[in-house]
C-alpha cells in the first residue's frame, strides 16, 4: 500500500510538540507515582493520561504556530494550561469519586484514594508547567530560526502572478512573494530569508530558463512548480492552475488500493457503531426537541451524488422549517430565517449530521471523504467549476479535508475553494490523513466553528446563471 504523507511536512513542528508533550505526561506521572508508592502505575492509566493531555491540548490550540512571541501570547498559553489542569482534576474526581457515590459503591473516600488523588494533582500540575516551558521553547526556536526563511520568488508571467496573488487572498497569513518575469534571465542573490522559487511550468519552457533553474536547484535553493507549492504549503490544489486533465490525473491517487479501502471500510463500521451507541441518549433527546418545536418530521432525507456520480440518499436531523424549500433549492446563508431555533444549535454542534452514520454503516457513505452535493445544484456547478467531477472518484464522507480547512460553502466561489481541498485529499488520502481529519472534526465541533457561511458571500442561489 502506497502512503503519501505530504501534509506532514508543514506539521513537523506540531507533531514534534505533541510527541514531546505525550512523553512528558507519561514519564512524569510514572516517576511521581513510583516516588510516592514505590511501584509503577497501570500502563493503561499512563497512556490514558498522556492521551488526555495531548488531545485536549490539541483541541485548545496549544500546538498552533505562534505568529508572534509576546507576553500576551505567553499569558494565553498559561491560561490554557491552567484550564487543562482544572479540567483534568474535575475528570479525575468524577471518575474516582462522584461516579462511585452515584452508583452507591462507596460513600466515603478511602485513605488510598486520597493518596492517589494527591499523586494525580501533583502530576498533572507538574505536567502542565513542564509542558508550558517546553512548548514555549519550541515556539521561540521555531520563530527565531525556521520562520525567518519566508521569502519566495514567483518566476513566470505577470498575468499568472496576479492570478496567483488573487488565490493567496483566501489565506490570511501567507509568505512574502516577489515577482520576476520569465522573459528575463533569472538572477538572484542568495539571502538568508529566501526559501525558494515558484514556477509555472508552461511559462519557463525556454532552454535558458531551464538551465538557470537547474543551476539554482544545485545551489541548494528549492525550485517548485505552482501546483506542488500549493500542495505543500496549503494542502490544496486550486483548479485554476490545472492546465489539463492529464495534469490532474497525475495528481489523483488511484482508488484501486484494495488493502487501504478494506481498512477504511472496517474503520467506518467500527467507529460509526461506537459513536451511535455513545450518542443514543442525544439522538433520542434531539428527536423529541425537533418534534416539540413545530410538530414536523424529525428526519430529513435528500438525494445526493455519491461514488462515481451514483445517486444516494442521505438522512439528517431536520434543522429547517418544513416549508424551507417552497421557493426552490438554495444554499444556506448567514442568519437564514429558514433554520429553526433547535436547528441552529444542531448545526453549530454538527448534531444534525448524526443520522448519516447509518448511511456509513450501509455503505453509501464514508466517515471521511468529499461532502456529497445535491444533483440539482451540481448541474450548475459542472458549468462553472472546472474538474468538479473529480470528487466522484472517492466515496463521499460525513466530514472531509475541505470541511475542516474551509468554512461552510455557500457560493460557487466557495465550491471552487473546497474542491481544491478535495482534490488534495483524493491525491493524498491515507489512514493517517483520515485520522487527522477525524480529530480536527472533533475540534471543530467542540469549538462550534465552520458551520456558517462568511458574511461577504452574496451568490447564495446556485441556480443563478
Amino acid at each position: 500500500m502506497q502512503i503519501r504523507l505530504t501534509w506532514i511536512n508543514t506539521r513537523r513542528r506540531k507533531i514534534i510538540a505533541i510527541i514531546i508533550d505525550f512523553w512528558i505526561s507519561i514519564l512524569l506521572y510514572n516517576y511521581l507515582y513510583f516516588l510516592d508508592l514505590n511501584s509503577y502505575p497501570n500502563k493503561v492509566v499512563i497512556i490514558s493520561i498522556g492521551s488526555f493531555w495531548v488531545i485536549l491540548s490539541y483541541i485548545l490550540g496549544r500546538y498552533k504556530k505562534e505568529k508572534s512571541i509576546s507576553v500576551q501570547s505567553f499569558l494565553i498559553s498559561l491560561f490554557k494550561v491552567f484550564a487543562l489542569i482544572i479540567f483534568g482534576i474535575f475528570i479525575y474526581a468524577f471518575i474516582n469519586w462522584f461516579s462511585s457515590i452515584i452508583l452507591f459503591d462507596q460513600l466515603f473516600i478511602e485513605q488510598k484514594d486520597l493518596l492517589l488523588k494527591d499523586i494525580f494533582i501533583k502530576s498533572i500540575t507538574n505536567i502542565g508547567f513542564l509542558s508550558l516551558i517546553c512548548q514555549s521553547l519550541i515556539n521561540i526556536l521555531n520563530y527565531k530560526i525556521y520562520d525567518k526563511k519566508n521569502l519566495w520568488i514567483f518566476y513566470g508571467k505577470e498575468q499568472e502572478y496576479n492570478k496567483f496573488l488573487q488565490e493567496l487572498n483566501y489565506h490570511s497569513n501567507h509568505p512574502e512573494i516577489n515577482f520576476i518575469s520569465a522573459s528575463e534571465p533569472l538572477k538572484i542573490n542568495k539571502s538568508k530569508n529566501l526559501k525558494g522559487i515558484i514556477v509555472n511550468e508552461n511559462d519557463i519552457l525556454k532552454l535558458d530558463n531551464l538551465d538557470n533553474l537547474y543551476n539554482i536547484k544545485l545551489s541548494g535553493i528549492e525550485v517548485i512548480n505552482l501546483i506542488d507549492w500549493f500542495d505543500k504549503e496549503y494542502h490544496r490544489i486550486p483548479t485554476d492552475f490545472i492546465e489539463s486533465n492529464y495534469q490532474l490525473i497525475k495528481k489523483l491517487k488511484s482508488i484501486e488500493d484494495n488493502y487501504h479501502n478494506r481498512i477504511k471500510r472496517l474503520g467506518d463500521i467500527f467507529v460509526s457503531l461506537i459513536i451511535i451507541l455513545i450518542t443514543l441518549p442525544v439522538i433520542f433527546m434531539v428527536s423529541c426537541l425537533i418534534y416539540l418545536e413545530d410538530k414536523g418530521p424529525i428526519f430529513y432525507t435528500q438525494t445526493r451524488s455519491g461514488l462515481n456520480g451514483k445517486i444516494i440518499k442521505i438522512i439528517k436531523f431536520r434543522s429547517m422549517k418544513v416549508d424551507a424549500e417552497n421557493d426552490g433549492i438554495q444554499w444556506a446563508k448567514t442568519n437564514d430565517k429558514r433554520i429553526t431555533r433547535i436547528g441552529r444549535i444542531l448545526r453549530a454542534l454538527r448534531i444534525d449530521e448524526l443520522p448519516q452514520l447509518f448511511c456509513v454503516l450501509f455503505g453509501s457513505m464514508s466517515l471521511i471523504g468529499p461532502r456529497p452535493e445535491r444533483p440539482e445544484i451540481e448541474k450548475k456547478l459542472f458549468k462553472k467549476v472546472p474538474y468538479y467531477k473529480s470528487r466522484y472518484i472517492l466515496k463521499p464522507g460525513i466530514s472531509g479535508w475541505a470541511q475542516v480547512n474551509y468554512h461552510y460553502g455557500a457560493s460557487v466561489a466557495d465550491t471552487k475553494q473546497k474542491l481544491s481541498y478535495d482534490i488534495y485529499y483524493i491525491s493524498n488520502f491515507s489512514f493517517f490523513l483520515d485520522l487527522l481529519i477525524f480529530f480536527k472534526t472533533i475540534k471543530l465541533v467542540l469549538n462550534a466553528k465552520g458551520y456558517k457561511p462568511k458574511k461577504f458571500i452574496i451568490d447564495n442561489n446556485p441556480n443563478t446563471n
